[in-house]
């Protein structure tokens, strides 16, 4: 019997087959799309974040402006605290309904995040919220509005809190800050306030 031929071996210089030239020119159009969308996006969206970019004017949060037109809506005195300039407004927001509340975040000096409420009287419910498991740790009394501290646990971290109340208002100021920074806020509404 005879041996069938051997099949001859492909030569590495012969043309490609279609098959390989196929996926060759898929993985090359892939690149090049990739390549252009890339600059495409440097071009209008630059790269990283540029330290110089200035806030724009009508962008900026103005606490007293904000609090001027809670004024008209709230049944108590709103506060706008002047703090200094170490602290940073970040968000103020006033919202009505059947029980109205003010609320203004600061990022205090140790560049975490304070949080000042205020309705018209200081509620279980404004307390839990904002302070969960709060337990009295002292009775104060700050520019004659009687005051409590407060320390609780929400997700894990502490949080301080410094709860007053004065004759047709309740203001709580919470965070995970030093009783210091509390005060310092505190003391800045109550004196807006009064």
């Amino acid at each position: 019997m005879q041996e069938p031929p051997e099949a001859p071996q492909k030569s590495h210089y012969e043309l490609p087959s279609r098959k390989n030239t196929v996926l060759r020119n898929m993985v090359w159009a892939l690149l090049l799309t990739m390549g252009v969308v890339v600059i495409i996006g440097i071009t209008f969206f630059g790269v990283g974040d540029s330290g110089d970019r200035q806030v724009l004017e009508n962008s900026e949060l103005d606490v007293a402006a904000s609090a001027e037109r809670a004024q008209d809506a709230a049944d108590f005195p709103v506060a706008a605290p002047e703090i200094g300039e170490e602290w940073a407004e970040r968000d103020a927001r006033f919202t009505g309904g059947e029980v109205p509340s003010w609320r203004v975040q600061y990022t205090a000096p140790s560049g975490r995040l304070v949080t000042l409420t205020e309705e018209a009287e200081l509620s279980a419910t404004m307390l839990s919220a904002a302070v969960p498991g709060a337990v009295v740790e002292a009775e104060v009394e700050i520019d004659g509005a009687s005051c409590q501290q407060l320390a609780g646990e929400q997700d894990g971290s502490a949080v301080r809190a410094l709860a007053c109340e004065g004759e047709g208002f309740g203001l709580l100021v919470h965070g995970d800050v030093e009783d210091a920074e509390l005060r310092a806020l505190m003391d800045a509404a109550l004196a807006d306030i009064a």
